[in-house]
């Protein structure tokens, strides 16, 4: 009987389709975000798995010929249409629980039923073979994956594999007719499919790796000499010629199967077939030769199989060794010695995960081997880390190699790592981390290991792009110190004299330090200043397991470990500033520490700008708690370092320079709150470096490295020039002495400075040096930056650094006249025509910082400064780059802006027209910024009709709401004729600025009554024809959209009786101004619209009709159409309408005039 429509089967059935397709794509991005904590799946895991494994079994055991991609009835569907089997879909599912909580969870909660075999092979092996039979895809890679690892778990059946049934004996290639032969079928079926997939470059090839090793290590296989089978027919496959032109993927899976089929078996398993597998990897790793050879080792991937097969291999033969049965010994020492030399050089390896894999060969070796040769493995390790280490003694600054001094006399020397490999240093660290895991290292060579890993955390080289080739090795000593706070016990730890430890770069404490508590110091250097966060949060993980596993033994632990917390140290500007002022609190210890580091390589020296200047604030906060002596350490370090740096301000000299002049201005500013004589001390040794000497050579051209080393010499000068007018130890003579002789160095600087920072900071140099000189002086420099002939160049005139630098000095200045000049000047800049737009911006820039300063509502005195905001208010200079006055526009708002609460109010009366109008216009940051400029301005003069403080967001100011709220200044007289310049404006923006603005518009003007609406639209119409007729002919930008604009509001019919009112005469001569005969394609369109609306008009009709018909002969075709389109509307005859207007115009112009005389006819016989 046929299932109704209300059947819900049949429903089911019918959608079902739909329904997978929707679960297959959904559920898998819900499980994606469990990746992170993948556990939180394990209540549900059983449910869900349970019903993707009960579907999948059930297809496959009942309907495994039902396997299409689409039904009989959808043959013409696409391949993009197509229907996604049921066995795929799921087994997509799985491979995404797979991937998210890992195969080997998923795996027990598959179905391990022995019926689910041979079905399962079957269906692997028809469906493998519709590809080809039926001209269907194939099974996708995910499912491979999961039905090989499902069959994995299936063939651990507690029986042997001869008693499962099996229809037919498979057929086998015959390159595997020895390695099947008497095995039983599903054996032989298993082994072919596998195989097949032991090659394929996608992930079936782990799983493919499992099913075979779990076959091949069954007891009942195992009978069979399966495994020994295997082992021979991987070592064929890698060294046969006929390999020679096999894919990468060939040589992986062949390797990954010989190290899981030795990893995964027992010791007694692997011993038949261990020598040959050694042999092989040995001879493809070590001894080999040959173009093939080489191309395998060339790889990564196969390099790391090897180093996982000759450590498997060890461990075994050590075990053999070791065993009643016995293995040749004196074969074990050749493997070891052998294979341990090849396992060192691979920590130098170019590839991590080669390194990762030679590192953990060695620490799993040692563990196997006695005590005297796992010595011996450390000792090589430790001996690697010595070699090209240099010795740097601190006072003399002599290096030699450490290997010229015995350990006792290395104690108090800087080790110098700039000579070692970095790679192999990583490898190193890592094999270190390992066999402290594992506890191989004897108590005695923790020093010299404890040595290496505090190394290894302060280690930093650049490659010779300037970028940093350390970070490798710091995250394997940050591995290592975490495996030995773990691994051993507090009393070990405390037996190792710190003493014993050399290469202590901080200097020594007053005190003597555990071995714990110096490890603790060391790991907050790298948790607040390492320029990696990996670097960061993997030394405040080490802390915390320090803290934690040795409790007691370290200053404040508890406290440190929360101020130097995980989160806190991710951003590194709050990690360098706020995290170190706190740990710095609590222990001298960690102050002093922090202290000398952030004048080394993690602070002043630090590769990136931005460090070196959070390293500088940093000092700062921590030189308000030091002591005298050790500010005059630190600022004798700095100074010695700034006079060993080159002349030349390029790469790293500049980056050095830039960062210890920083950290000197840092110490000088912390010394305001010092005593008299502390301060005395310290001025003696400021005033001992020599500022022309350290500053460089500043002539050449601006560049990012002499940016950053002048940003560096005006900050300090401004801190040295701030502490000598302030503490008064030296005379007015003196400071006008010290003023003068620096004096030419910042201005070389303040002229030179293209970047904000540089200028700011040479301006607040000159602005702190400024009171130092005498009065004479004083004058005498801004008479020399207001005269043009006293400059070696006119950029030098009117560069942003001494504009700026002269609006905060017209302040200071004790001389009228000077002061006068400087706003005259500026003022002056604003409104020349030969200037950049960028000089105007700067010159109104400087304005803005010239208002700030006065006090309020004291404005009087500067004439010209209306003039001066108005004419920037209205810049709208262009260039290449587009409309450029729109900076000098911006700038011009933050100057009105300024005067909110500096000027009178008839003064800002006169300028709220010119930011209403920017308020209006089409540029966005433009008229976000003017319009917060306005609700400033308009809401502190207590105005009845307050604005709204909606609108806060760029994206606000594009809504038709925000349009419909600036059109209610229109009741302000003052303000219409501003506002519709604005309006259109708008209309020439983006379609979301046009829509926005010509809505708000409309829904204004029918808001308004019928009685009062007219005189409004002839308002907005004569405001339209006065500016078009004031700017004729006027650019594009202008016209365009003015002219678009006096066309949408004609065309909206918002009243009748139009040429009443309308002066049709200043509108007609406005056309004729704008429209001149060179006018753009642009124009011409816009103006043949506006006559097609003006043809409407009875007074103007004939004028209107007389151009349209003149421009069907126009000489570009989109005219041509757009004329004929236009009066089409109006007549409505078939001419225009089937007449060819993308012809040659002298084609049509018998016509054309045919058509004027019989317009001119019916307007004569209509009058």
């Amino acid at each position: 009987m046929d299932a109704t429509e209300l059947d819900v089967d049949a429903k089911l059935y019918k959608a079902s389709g739909d329904l997978i397709s929707e679960l297959q794509a959904k559920l898998p991005l819900l499980l994606d975000r469990f990746q992170e904590w993948p556990q939180l799946l394990d209540p549900v895991l059983a449910s869900l798995i349970g019903a993707i494994v009960e579907g999948f079994t059930t297809f496959i055991t009942r309907y495994p010929g039902t396997y299409e991609y689409q039904s009989k009835a959808a043959q013409s569907r696409t391949a993009t249409d197509a229907i996604v089997p049921l066995p795929t879909a799921l087994s997509r599912l799985l491979y995404t629980f797979c991937k998210v909580r890992g195969y080997k969870v998923i795996v027990q909660l598959l179905s391990n039923e022995p019926r689910c075999v041979e079905p399962m092979l079957c269906c692997i092996r028809e469906w493998n073979d519709s590809a080809t039979t039926r001209s269907m895809p194939g099974m996708v890679w995910q499912q491979k994956y999961v039905m090989l690892l499902w069959l994995s778990l299936l063939i651990l059946a507690p029986f042997e594999l001869s008693t499962l049934s099996k229809a037919k004996t498979p057929s086998v290639d015959t390159k595997l007719q020895h390695l099947c032969q008497d095995l039983p079928a599903v054996s032989q079926d298993v082994l072919t499919i596998a195989l097949a997939s032991l090659t394929s470059p996608s992930k079936e090839r782990e799983s493919a790796v499992i099913l075979l090793v779990r076959l091949a290590l069954r007891r009942d296989m195992q009978a069979l000499n399966l495994a020994s089978r295997l082992v021979e027919y991987s070592s064929s496959c890698l060294l046969d010629g006929e390999a020679q032109s096999q894919t990468v993927y060939f040589y992986l899976g062949h390797l990954s199967l010989l190290y899981s089929v030795v990893n995964l078996g027992t010791t007694s398993e692997v011993a038949p077939f261990l020598a040959r597998v050694y042999t092989l990897a040995n001879k493809l790793a070590i001894s080999g030769s040959g173009h093939r050879i080489t191309a395998l080792r060339d790889l990564a991937s196969v390099r790391k199989y090897l180093v996982k097969i000759l450590r498997v291999c060890l461990t075994h033969a050590i075990t053999l060794t070791d065993s009643v049965e016995g293995f040749d010994e004196e074969i074990t020492n050749s493997w070891l010695e052998d294979s341990i030399q090849f396992f060192l050089e691979s920590l130098g390896d170019k590839d991590s995960l080669v390194r990762m894999a030679a590192s953990k060969a060695l620490s799993v070796v040692a563990l196997r081997l006695d005590a005297s040769m796992s010595a011996e493995i450390l000792e090589a390790v430790l001996g690697a880390l010595s070699e090209n280490v240099l010795l740097e003694d601190p006072r003399t600054l002599r290096v030699i190699t450490k290997t010229d001094l015995p350990n006792d006399q290395t104690t108090l020397l800087i080790r110098n790592l700039s000579a070692v490999d970095p790679l192999q240093w990583h490898g190193l660290m890592l094999t270190l981390g390992h066999l402290l895991f594992r506890r191989s290292a004897p108590l005695h060579q923790l020093p010299e290991i404890i040595e290496a890993l505090l190394l290894g955390l302060e280690f930093e080289q650049r490659s010779h792009a300037g970028t940093s080739v350390g970070v490798s090795v710091r995250d394997g000593a940050c591995f290592g110190v975490w495996t030995l706070a773990r691994k051993y016990s507090t009393r070990e730890l405390n037996d190792v004299d710190s003493v014993s430890v050399a290469g202590v770069s901080i200097p020594q404490q007053t005190t003597q330090q555990s071995i714990l508590q110096m490890m603790a110091t060391r790991l907050v250097l790298s948790a607040c200043l390492d320029p990696s966060g990996n670097i960061r949060r993997g030394s405040s993980a080490a802390l915390q397991e320090l803290i934690g596993r040795h409790p007691d033994s370290v200053v404040q632990g508890i406290p440190v470990v929360q101020a130097v917390d995980y989160t806190a140290v991710a951003r590194r500007s709050k990690a360098m500033i706020e995290v170190t002022a706190q740990a710095a609190a609590l222990g001298q210890q960690y102050h002093e520490a922090l202290l000398q580091s952030l004048i080394g390589w993690r602070g002043a020296l630090a590769a990136d700008a931005d460090s070196r200047r959070w390293a500088a604030a940093a000092l700062r906060i921590l030189c308000n708690s030091t002591s005298l002596t050790l500010k005059v350490q630190t600022l004798q370090k700095l100074k010695d370092g700034l006079h060993r740096l080159g002349t030349r301000n390029m790469a790293t000299t500049a980056a050095a320079r830039h960062g210890l002049l920083l950290c000197v201005a840092a110490i000088i500013d912390s010394m305001f709150a010092s005593s008299t004589s502390q301060a005395r001390e310290l001025l003696l040794l400021i005033d001992s470096i020599d500022v022309a000497a350290v500053a460089g050579d500043l002539e050449s051209r601006a560049t990012a490295d002499l940016e950053v080393a002048m940003e560096g010499i005006c900050t300090y000068v401004e801190s040295l020039a701030k502490f000598k007018a302030t503490t008064g130890f030296e005379s007015d003579v003196e400071h006008g002495h010290f003023a003068k002789q620096i004096f030419p160095l910042i201005d070389q600087c303040i002229v030179t400075a293209e970047r904000p920072l540089t200028i700011e900071a040479s301006s607040k140099a000159i602005v702190a040096l400024f009171p130092l000189l005498q009065e004479s002086d004083q004058i005498e420099v801004l008479e020399s930056w207001l005269d043009a002939k006293q400059q070696r160049k006119h950029a030098d005139l009117v560069c942003q650094g001494r504009l700026t630098a002269m609006a905060h000095l017209h302040a200071l200045c004790q001389h009228q006249a000077s002061s006068i000049r400087i706003s005259t000047f500026l003022q002056a800049l604003v409104g020349a025509k030969d200037c950049s737009i960028e000089v105007k911006t700067a010159a109104m820039g400087s304005l803005c910082i010239l208002i700030r300063s006065f006090p309020t509502r004291s404005f009087n005195f500067l004439p010209g400064l209306q003039e001066s905001l108005i004419t920037g208010l209205t810049d709208y200079t262009s260039d290449q780059r587009g409309d450029v006055g729109s900076l000098l526009r911006l700038q011009s708002l933050e100057a009105v802006d300024s005067l909110r609460t500096h000027a009178h109010e008839d003064l800002l009366s006169e300028l709220i027209p010119y930011v209403v109008r920017l308020a209006a216009e089409k540029l966005n940051k433009v008229r976000h910024r003017a319009w917060h400029c306005l609700r400033g301005i308009w809401n502190a003069g207590h105005r009845k009709d307050q604005l709204s403080d909606s609108f806060q967001h760029l994206a606000d100011v594009s809504s038709e709401a925000y349009y419909r709220h600036l059109l209610e200044l229109m009741r302000t007289e003052k303000l219409r004729e501003h506002l519709v310049i604005g309006l259109y404006s708008s209309y020439g923006g983006t379609d979301e600025v046009n829509r926005a603005s010509c809505t708000a518009f409309a829904s204004f003007t029918l808001d308004i009554d019928m009685d009062s609406r007219p005189d409004f639209v002839h308002m907005v119409l004569r405001t339209l024809v006065k500016h078009l007729t004031d700017i004729a002919p006027g650019e594009d930008r202008d016209i365009v959209p003015a002219l678009e604009f006096m066309t949408f509001i004609l065309n909206q019919g918002f009243i009748s009786e139009l040429d009443r009112r309308m002066n049709c005469t200043s509108v007609w001569d406005m056309i004729q101004k704008v429209n001149h005969p060179t006018c753009s394609l642009e124009r011409t369109n816009t103006i043949t619209q506006l006559y097609g609306v003006l043809a409407l008009v009875p007074l103007m009709r004939a004028k209107s009709l007389d151009k349209l018909t003149r421009q069907l002969l126009h000489r570009y075709p989109k005219i041509r159409n757009g004329a004929a389109d236009i009066l089409y509307g109006l007549y409505l005859e078939e001419d225009f309408a089937n007449v060819d207007w993308n012809a040659a115009p002298a084609t049509n112009k018998p016509l054309v005039l045919d058509i004027r005389r019989r317009l001119q006819a019916a307007m004569a016989t209509a009058g």
